[in-house]
């Protein structure tokens, strides 16, 4: 029987002296069906036992064999678990779709104002016209008109198309005026881009803020792409105009220096004192 000093250490050639621990349970299997890393931790092991026939004793079942887990385990076990992690995407994309909000239409709400103005801002986009901004404190803001909604009906008379008319048909009507608003339903009103969108196409922390304050992840996203352009140049003119203002100061202090020289006869004379700031010391 062969001894530990003569077990033979190279992992390439060594055959017949690992079992697997993994699933296949295989024994008597060539150290090439491991990685290098387990047979050269467990031939570590092997060196380390006295002078003592390695087919028996009670190491056997704890130090000759290989602790670990053929290849082809391991690769199955790989396979699983990248299976097993598609299986949770799958369902969390499942369970995302099932609760995300349905498509719910919007209700029609009246609301009557009985003052101008109204505070109300209209989109520039959309058919219609869609409530861009219920200005803070205004009648129609403090009635509960909030951005994206649409008017549909004035007085309960369904006219204008275009919102030229809808405008004249506010302008003209005679205190109380009673609108008739569609609300968003399931749906959100972005701002920025000024589109009614799927409460999907906003971040959960933006859907907290106020409506008019809300923008879409597409919006906030071009926004910081082009945010730090935006910034860069407003810092370049702020910094061109500050020391254009220096530039005046300096030039009217030398024409100020130079109008006293010529009425006094004395020249100017700057000190080189730095008077009693940071730093000074009583003499």
């Amino acid at each position: 029987m062969a001894k530990a000093e003569e077990l033979n250490t190279d992992w390439q050639r060594s055959a017949g002296d690992f079992h697997c621990l993994g699933p296949c349970q295989r024994k008597r299997l060539p150290a090439s069906e491991f990685s290098k890393k387990q047979v050269e931790r467990a031939l570590d092991s092997l060196r380390n036992i006295a002078d003592k026939d390695i087919r028996t004793g009670p190491e056997i079942q704890t130090v000759l064999y290989l602790s670990g887990v053929c290849k082809r385990c391991t690769e199955d076990k790989e396979r699983q678990a990248q299976a097993d992690a598609a299986a949770r995407r799958a369902g969390n994309a499942g369970n995302a779709d099932a609760e995300a909000e349905p498509d719910v239409a919007g209700e029609q709400v009246e609301v009557t104002l009985s003052s101008r103005p109204f505070g109300l801002t209209p989109s520039s986009k959309g058919p219609g016209y869609v409530v861009l901004k219920a200005s803070e404190g205004k009648p129609a803001a403090k009635a509960g008109v909030r951005p994206g909604w649409r008017l549909v009906a004035i007085d309960r008379a369904e006219e204008g198309a275009d919102l030229p008319e809808w405008q004249s048909r506010l302008k003209a009507a005679e205190l109380p005026v009673k609108m008739t608003f569609e609300t968003l339903g399931s749906r959100d009103f972005c701002t920025s881009c000024q589109e009614i969108l799927p409460g999907s196409s906003f971040s959960r922390k933006m859907r907290t803020k106020p409506p008019e304050k809300r923008r879409c992840s597409a919006c906030v996203e071009d926004a910081a792409e082009e945010g730090p352009n935006e910034n860069g140049e407003q810092r370049s003119e702020a910094a061109e105009g500050a020391a254009s203002k220096l530039s005046e100061l300096k030039q009217l202090c030398a024409e100020t220096a130079k109008e006293a020289e010529q009425v006094t006869g004395l020249k100017a004379v700057r000190g080189a004192g730095r008077g009693r700031g940071r730093g000074y010391k009583r003499p």
